[in-house]
């Protein structure tokens, strides 16, 4: 995938992340709608992952393509991870009322040890393929 259309992908990512965090504002949901709010929020939860993904897309955009393709070669694998471990746990809350607000601070944690993980290994990749590109040795 080209650095465009990650870009292009991520942007519209964040679109759907801002339009399902202001549904009612967007005019998608009623105010008094509980179901439409909490499937915004469901969308909301999952889309998140491409805030980060558009930042370091544009982190990389104008450098030269072998970091872009060194992130990416990350990325591409582990944001669907993220997205699915999201859905898995948004899906789990709405099947079992049990865990509360105990079960939902280990949904955090898990979500941001993954995150974490995300951000660190990226700049970790981008930073090694910058110098290694730097210095012509790639």
């Amino acid at each position: 995938m080209t650095k465009k259309n990650v870009l292009m992908l991520s942007l519209i990512g964040v679109m759907i992340f801002v339009v399902s965090m202001y549904s009612v504002d967007f005019g998608v949901c009623k105010d008094v709608s509980y179901d439409c709010r909490k499937t915004a929020d469901s969308v909301q939860t999952i889309f998140s992952i491409f805030l980060l993904l558009s930042l370091f897309s544009l982190i990389t955009y104008k450098m030269q393509e072998e970091v872009f393709q060194a992130w990416w070669r990350f990325a591409r694998w582990f944001v669907p991870i993220i997205i699915i471990v999201t859905y898995l746990l948004n899906t789990s809350h709405e099947q079992s009322g049990f865990g509360g607000v105990a079960q939902g601070a280990f949904d955090f944690l898990i979500l941001i040890v993954l995150y974490i993980i995300f951000i660190i290994t990226s700049l970790v990749r981008i930073i090694l393929a910058y110098r290694r590109v730097k210095n012509g040795n790639y």
